[in-house]
């Protein structure tokens, strides 16, 4: 008998991948059935659950990926958006929920541009048409669009405007959108009869994380003078905003009962999600303890308002809960066929920079000794470390790695002040804290030098070869995940929709060409020592292919150790499962072999 192959770091580590996320829980109009995405065969699908509980089901099939399901309020169908090969070009489908038996639900496309991102919209109330933006005018702006359900129609363009928008939500006549002039400030409109009302005139920047239409008003999760995100009120014709209640945190997401007063609202605290459901009539509100600790997703209310669907991902994995509101009786609606290997809760801690500024972050820490060190970067630059479900960080605490995942000065989830820290020209002052988080550990003897890498995605990728090139003497490895390297390239070649959003973050071409060329990791890629591993998709629109090729272009010049993985069939990141197990096993080994011995110093080098 042949004894059975030794497992490998791949074996391990499709363990950690084949455990399904399910997220983005969606009601159907008659409260039975909760749709969702599931990432169970291998890329995100639409799956289907009872809302009492039972057998779960896969509704599509398709090779591509599908990004959003939002179920019809009226009928058994639902709108779903694809897009090819990770390009985020999305188009929109209808999803028939009840089909001639025996057959697979059909999809029927809507939308048939494949250069054109037709973005996720909401449906009118009555089920009849669907609201949502689109570039087809101008790749650079997204306008407004309805198309036609039950009678089926063409998309009609209902409001033209040189700007990102996005729509919120629709009632009756009345369509609420945003219009995002950055990432962080927000106008919001209502549409009616033609007509756009400007809800929030300000001058200072007012982030706006979502907003719900009722009667008389609409409520918003923004900070309108204010540090933190809070709930607000805007009324038509009423000039200035109404301050209805601050919660322990930010909040990050609101959702409206259909049938009551009720407004969910979800408020970041510390990283971890929580659960209010707040009446606005009667100001009570309660908190919910949902599901286990983690981070809160979607929200969908059944019909009647008396249970809500959400997600939330902790340390174990991703999974939709239904909760009725009178009891706070919960059920797991979904749970994995592949439970998680054993995951490790991640601890929160803070170090403070050279300059006061205090810096969170989170540690996974190994059931062992510790290989070695991996400082995780997360993107954005807006955005945010938080404690859910990270198979690839677990798989490497599992593997012996240590791993610290900082919310640097720039991150979300802390306020007005703390996300401006490191704009425009304060734009090192975020790799410097990464310098001070791992000089502290040194000093405290809980990291070891020369046995510290570096990983990070998209801006975090920029902030990876940042770190090489300012303190090459502080890393063994990098892997670089889609990353930024020339930050004048990227802007000139990003998605022509994404560069006005992106120069208010970084800096503009026209007026900050010399200083973006100047803290680009490229322009200072022979101060990069340690070797690298860079992994790209080659349909990225946001950042794009080029920003991989020409740093590893000049590190090879340099006669560094760099190497390149590019998947054919990947957008901006890694989605399918056999290419996420052959660039996180790829990237494990690696950094195993490359933190391993003594540092060139053994001491703390000088910042």
């Amino acid at each position: 008998m042949v004894p059975p192959a030794p497992e490998g770091p791949s074996d391990r580590l499709r363990r950690w991948l084949e455990v399904p996320s399910a997220y983005s829980p969606s009601v159907t109009w008659d409260g039975e059935s909760v749709l969702y995405l599931s990432d169970a065969t291998g890329h995100p699908q639409v799956w289907r659950v009872p809302s009492a509980g039972g057998p779960a089901r896969p509704l599509t099939s398709g090779a591509e990926r599908v990004g959003g399901v939002q179920a019809s309020p009226t009928a058994p169908q639902a709108i779903v958006s694809v897009d090819a090969g990770g390009d985020e070009h999305w188009q929109l489908a209808l999803l028939d929920l009840a089909p001639a038996p025996g057959r697979s639900p059909p999809l029927r496309r809507l939308t048939d541009s494949p250069r054109v991102v037709h973005a996720s919209g909401r449906w009118a109330d009555d089920g009849r048409s669907y609201v949502f933006a689109s570039n087809e005018r101008d790749p650079r702006f997204f306008d407004l669009y309805r198309i036609g359900i039950d009678p089926p129609s063409p998309p009609v363009r209902i409001f033209t405007g040189d700007g990102t928008h996005v729509v919120l939500d629709v009632r009756g006549d009345r369509v609420l959108f945003a219009r995002a002039s950055t990432n962080l400030d927000a106008d919001l409109f209502v549409l009616r009869d033609g007509q756009a009302v400007h809800l929030n005139p300000h001058t200072e920047e007012v982030t706006v994380h979502g907003a719900a239409l009722r009667d008389d008003a609409v409520y918003a999760a923004a900070n309108p003078g204010r540090d933190l995100t809070a709930l607000v009120r805007y009324r038509p014709g009423v000039p200035h905003h109404e301050f209805v209640r601050e919660f322990p945190g930010e909040v990050e997401h609101l959702s409206a009962a259909p049938s009551s007063s009720l407004l969910a609202v979800v408020v970041n605290r510390d990283g971890y999600g929580e659960t209010h459901l707040f009446d606005p009539t009667t100001r009570e509100d309660r908190a919910v303890l949902s599901g286990p600790r983690g981070v809160i997703g979607g929200i969908s209310w059944l019909p009647d308002s008396s249970a809500f669907a959400y997600d939330i991902a902790s340390a174990d994995g991703i999974d939709v809960y239904r909760r009725v509101v009178d009891t706070g009786k919960e059920r797991r609606l979904t749970r994995p066929a592949t439970e998680p290997p054993g995951s490790v809760l991640p601890r929160l801690d803070r170090v403070r920079a050279r300059d006061g500024v205090t810096v969170p972050y989170w540690e996974f820490a190994p059931r062992g000794p510790a290989r070695g060190t991996v400082v995780y970067v997360h993107g954005g630059p807006e955005s945010q470390a938080r404690p859910g479900f990270s198979p690839f960080l677990q798989f490497l605490a599992g593997e012996g790695f240590r791993v610290l995942a900082p919310n640097v000065r720039g991150s979300t989830g802390y306020g007005r002040t703390f996300v401006h820290l490191d704009d425009g020209r304060k734009r090192m002052d975020s790799v410097r804290d990464l310098y001070d988080l791992l000089a502290a550990q040194l000093r405290q003897g809980r990291v070891a030098p020369g046995r510290i890498g570096i990983l990070g995605g998209s801006y975090g990728g920029f902030m990876v070869l940042s770190a090489l090139s300012e303190y090459p003497e502080l890393f063994a490895a990098g892997v670089d995940l889609v990353g930024i390297a020339n930050l004048v390239a990227f802007l000139e070649r990003t998605g022509p929709w994404r560069r006005r959003l992106r120069e208010a973050e970084y800096g503009s071409l026209e007026h900050d060409r010399a200083f973006l060329e100047e803290i680009s990791p490229l322009t200072h890629a022979d101060r990069i020592r340690a070797p690298l591993l860079v992994i790209h998709g080659r349909n990225d629109p946001r950042v794009p292919l080029f920003e991989a090729e020409q740093i590893v272009r000049a590190l090879r010049a340099h006669g560094r150790t760099v190497e390149l993985l590019v998947f054919d069939n990947e957008g901006h990141g890694i989605v399918r499962l056999d290419n996420r197990i052959a660039a996180w096993t790829r990237a494990a080994e690696f950094l195993g072999a490359h933190l391993a011995g003594p540092g060139p110093t053994g001491a703390v080098p000088a910042p």
